[in-house]
């Protein structure tokens, strides 16, 4: 049974490093003292709804949290989600009993409202459920050669670990989602092995961000990012930039961004009608235009798909288009 929980996980393990040793008395028992003390960033998933309640009314609940926990916790504008998904980033960072402590409370406190308690429950209703987003780059040292690390660190805690499958990541996205089911304690001693773990990983630190927006991550192409315009008008690209500056014609305050979208994938942005396109346009207020089947991106199969108007609209709108490739994409595969 535990074999197949991790079979879809070993494509791409790396060598795996020698075992932490781990107990299940704490929930940090076990690891080394330098990977205790070393600051650690835990960036999950979680709903728009559940987001509100951690803010709590004038910021006074996330507040006392970081003042309690003494980590540092971020959410992503209510705006910004990750890519193919509804859910907003919460980052907490610091040495990992301070994380420990601020998800703690912040898993107590969702579970606690009615309204938002249900967005940590795993498919069956039963069980909690977080959703833990690792660098790409690292997860062959959470895996371990042929899946020997994580699942130890299933038979330590008792949590069952899912890493999602590479070829059904968004393409572009520098992070995957690791799912952590199982009781509250059992998913904090979890999350206490991974991130321990995946400290402990020399270039760890070349990999992690505590930035919450993954827009500018995001291409279609799966190879390299958008092709992004200027953000200011007074902005000049920089060097080596795929930027496209804005056109002489734009007003103050806007900016421009052009995606290269594969053909294939167009038909979603338009939608039956033109229902989409002409959606995005009237609620998000920007201007998309979609170059010509002749009109590709140099050297590759991808139309232009240009999008202007206000900077913050534009951003909006960038977001939701690279959900619908992403939900295009992924119905492809199936």
């Amino acid at each position: 049974m535990a074999d197949a929980v991790y079979a879809q996980t070993f494509d791409d393990a790396a060598d795996e490093e020698p075992t932490v040793e781990t107990s299940s008395d704490s929930y940090t028992n076990g690891t080394s003292k330098v990977a205790a003390d070393r600051k650690v960033i835990a960036k999950f998933l979680i709903s728009n709804a559940a987001a509100g309640s951690i803010i709590g009314k004038g910021g006074a609940t996330i507040s006392e949290f970081q003042e309690q926990s003494s980590a540092r916790i971020q959410l992503s504008r209510n705006s910004e989600f990750f890519p193919g998904t509804a859910d907003r980033v919460l980052s907490v960072s610091g040495p990992v009993n301070q994380v420990l402590t601020a998800l703690h409370l912040i898993v107590g406190k969702v579970r606690s409202e009615d309204a938002v308690a249900d967005s940590l429950l795993s498919r069956d209703g039963k069980s909690t459920q977080l959703r833990l987003l690792v660098p790409a780059a690292l997860c062959g040292t959470l895996i371990g050669k042929a899946g020997a690390t994580i699942k130890s660190f299933h038979e330590d805690s008792h949590a069952i670990i899912m890493v999602s499958p590479q070829d059904r990541q968004p393409a572009g996205v520098p992070d995957r989602i690791v799912k952590i089911t199982g009781e509250l304690e059992h998913i904090m001693r979890a999350v206490a092995l991974i991130l321990s773990r995946l400290s402990s990983n020399p270039n760890y630190d070349r990999f992690t961000s505590e930035r919450t927006s993954y827009f500018q991550h995001y291409s279609p192409q799966g190879n390299a990012q958008a092709v992004t315009g200027n953000v200011s008008p007074s902005a000049s690209p920089q060097k080596g930039s795929a930027g496209i500056p804005l056109s002489p014609g734009s007003r103050a305050g806007e900016s421009e961004v052009t995606l290269p979208v594969p053909g294939n994938r167009v038909g979603a942005i338009i939608g039956k009608g033109g229902e989409v396109i002409n959606q995005l346009k009237s609620v998000v207020g920007v201007r998309i235009r979609i170059s010509d089947r002749e009109d590709l991106v140099p050297g590759t199969q991808n139309r232009k798909v240009t999008i202007s108007g206000p900077t913050e609209c534009v951003q909006i709108a960038q977001i939701l288009i690279n959900q619908k490739i992403s939900a295009a994409g992924a119905s492809a595969q199936i």
